[in-house]
């Protein structure tokens, strides 16, 4: 690190869980935007079809960065919350931007080597 950079801690997310019923929740998510908003949806609605009912999201007013995520489980669903399912499409989610990461490590290590 040189001398003019400063390091900057990471700071935790802001979120907030609205509902009581733990299959039916909308959360908001601070600190995000559409970008993650899109991916958890897709991957709600597409890839966990059977374990949810409804998977959505907004961001209220585009000047504040905060998301809202509302997932509602199907009846009958191997999730038991809508945590679970949230938390299991961030875990696919993550998998799919490490294979990403790889894959594009792998293709520039033969151009270029990375550090």
């Amino acid at each position: 690190m040189s001398v003019n950079t400063t390091a900057v801690a990471p700071r935790p997310i802001p979120l907030t869980i609205l509902g009581n019923n733990p299959a039916s929740r909308t959360y908001r998510i601070g600190e995000e935007d559409h970008s993650l908003g899109n991916c958890l949806r897709n991957i709600l609605v597409s890839g966990m079809e059977e374990e949810v009912d409804f998977a959505g999201y907004s961001v209220p007013h585009p000047s504040e960065a905060i998301l809202q995520m509302r997932v509602q489980l199907a009846k009958g669903a191997k999730c038991e919350t809508a945590d679970d399912a949230l938390m299991e499409s961030c875990d696919a989610l993550k998998s799919m931007c490490d294979h990403v990461m790889g894959t594009v490590k792998g293709r520039h290590e033969h151009e270029v080597k990375i550090e």
